[in-house]
Parts: structure tokens; sequence; C-alpha cells
């Protein structure tokens, strides 16, 4: 796989747009009118002057735009590896990852001038192709996504500015829970990885964003469910075992407690 970088306005990234699987990172930025995006199975409204992240591996199914007034930046592993720098960036699992919901972000008025002057960066860099071209992108995009950080850790918790012990602890967990969730699916699991005890992350989460870790774990494997039962034709039997599910049973029981409807139900709507 090779590298790739892109920035386009939105109304060229919506002649783009198929019912596909994203395959990169996403940052969408507003400074127009409003953009309506269908990702998975919900839809999104992003008005003026927010940001909004796409991970990876959801469903981007139709973009709606008016003008040009904003801007969707495209990267993948091989640009910039979040992973590897996330020392640096602190942006998985708060970002991009097993998050509750699509993280939307307000960008205050003292940042809608900054952001603006950024985005132009990007597009005057695309015209100066040199040798220095990609590590010039790569530092604007670590700046962006740093400051998406500073704006997710003060909007997307239910306190204010918590500490930021316990916000890493949270998006460690997220980020884990994105990586392990097909063959991880107990909260035990991923306190041992993280050397803390479940209780203790049960509490951080009750106290940051209401949600409990199992719920994260339990709505991440079913929103992958509900991709491969929509998008693939697996069979209910195919998915359980893909999912880490050792008996089908098991995982219709948790497809049920979380949707409400079986997996044959939930087909059948469609």
């Amino acid at each position: 796989m090779e590298a790739h970088f892109s920035i386009l306005s939105a109304t060229v990234w919506q002649q783009r747009v198929l019912e596909n699987a994203l395959s990169m990172y996403t940052i969408v930025v507003n400074f127009g009118k409003p953009i309506e995006v269908q990702f998975d199975f919900e839809s999104h409204l992003i008005e003026s002057n927010k940001i909004c992240c796409l991970t990876p591996g959801g469903y981007l199914k139709s973009v709606h735009s008016e003008d040009n007034n904003h801007f969707v930046i495209d990267f993948n592993q091989m640009f910039y590896c979040l992973e590897l720098h996330d020392v640096d960036l602190s942006c998985n699992g708060l970002l991009f990852g097993a998050l509750p919901k699509l993280p939307i972000l307000d960008i205050c008025r003292s940042q809608v001038n900054p952001v603006r002057g950024q985005i132009e960066m990007f597009l005057q860099e695309f015209q100066s192709p040199d040798l220095n071209q990609g590590d010039m992108l790569r530092l604007l995009l670590k700046r962006l996504i740093i400051v998406c950080v500073r704006m997710a850790r003060e909007q997307l918790f239910s306190s204010s500015l918590p500490p930021i012990e316990e916000t890493d602890l949270l998006r460690n967990y997220q980020a884990l829970v994105e990586k392990h969730y097909k063959s991880r699916h107990k909260v035990a699991d991923y306190a041992d990885l993280l050397f803390k005890s479940p209780k203790t992350l049960a509490n951080a989460f009750k106290k940051l964003n209401g949600l409990s870790p199992l719920q994260i774990i339990q709505e991440r494997v079913i929103l992958e469910a509900k991709r491969m039962i929509y998008y693939t034709d697996k069979t209910f039997k195919e998915i359980s075992f893909e999912l880490g599910f050792e008996e089908p049973s098991h995982f219709s029981r948790l497809f049920k407690k979380v949707t409400g409807d079986s997996p044959q139900q939930y087909r059948s709507l469609f």
C-alpha cells in the first residue's frame, strides 16, 4: 500500500462517494452551509464551523453539500501512522476508534481563523511538489489533529476539562477495543492490558460519558455485525465466528439485547 494524503472540497468528495467502507482516516472541516453525511446507519449534520472525524472501516453511503466552503482531508496509515505517533497525538480512541458516537466538534470562535489558515497552508503546500512536501504535510496534519484533540477533550465528556489521565484511560480503552473487539469480549481482558481493575474502568467511564466499559465492547461488536449483515451475504454463523463467538446462539442473544431485533429480523428490514 502506498502513502496517501489528499484535501478536497466536499462537493468533489461527494461525487466520489460510493457505498463502500472507508479505507482512509477522514477529517471533515466545514466553514459553510451544513453538510449531510450518512455514515454507517445514521445521518449526521455537520454544521458551519464544525469538524468531524471518520474512522476507516465505516461505510459512507452519501454526502450532500451545497457549497465549496468546506474541506475533506483523507490520509492512510502509510502516510501518517496514528498508532505509532499516539504518544504525541493522543487521538486514538478519542477522534478515531471505538467511540460511542461520531465525534462532531465545534470550532470555537477564536479558532475559526487559525483553522482556516491551516487549511490554506495545506492547499498552498500542494502547489509545492518537492522532496519536502510530504514532511510538511505531515507536520500540518499533526498540528490539525492536536487542535482537534484539544477540542475533543473539552467537548466529548460530561464533565468539562476532566483530568488528562482520566481521558487517556478512557480513550486507550476505546482504542484497544477497536483493535481487539473480534477476539476480546470481556472488560477484564482490557483491564489486564491497561493494568487497571475493571472497577477502575467502570468508575472512569461513568464519570466521563455515562456508558459502561462493557457497553463500548458490545456496541462495537454489534456495529460490525450490522455492517456484515447489511453489506455482505455472509451467514449468521459465519458472522458470529468472525466476531469471536464460539456459539452462534451467543451472538444472536447479544444482537437482540443491543438492537431489539434478532439478526434475522434485522436483515429482513432491508
